[in-house]
């Protein structure tokens, strides 16, 4: 099997934000550690939900983790992101057909209360202090 990763942003007018969701996904591809990594987007941006599945499945992947670029859980990661992946609300696995080919696909927690948040937090506040 190969997997890959689809980073889904919200998207947005302000080029920055795309620019921000595009440069996470490649510096999570540069690890290398979970085969293809592309980013898509629920609105406003390109490429969409559908077609980062879809650019997927023709580089092969049978496998697709999907990880929303995302602070909290709301409406977008409870229903709205698992149904433009053809899971359906609330869902967090199955298999879907994309191009007439079945794949697996795996729909991960986004951010949430990480620890590992408060230490950024911690870093602005910081610079912030120097004088």
């Amino acid at each position: 099997m190969t997997s890959g990763v689809l980073v889904v942003g919200h998207g947005s007018k302000l080029e920055h934000n795309r620019d921000l969701v595009v440069a996470l996904a490649r510096q999570l591809n540069a690890r290398g550690e979970f085969g293809l990594v592309e980013a898509a987007f629920m609105q406003l941006n390109a490429p969409d939900i559908p077609t980062g599945m879809e650019r997927m499945v023709d580089r092969g992947v049978d496998v697709i983790y999907v990880v929303p670029c995302f602070l909290a859980a709301g409406v977008h990661t409870t229903e709205d992101i698992p149904e433009e992946l053809g899971l359906g609300k609330g869902r967090t696995r199955g298999r879907v057909r994309v191009k007439g080919r079945t794949v697996e696909v795996r729909y991960c927690l986004p951010m949430g209360e990480d620890p590992r948040l408060v230490d950024i937090l911690a870093d602005r506040v910081r610079a912030e202090m120097r004088p």
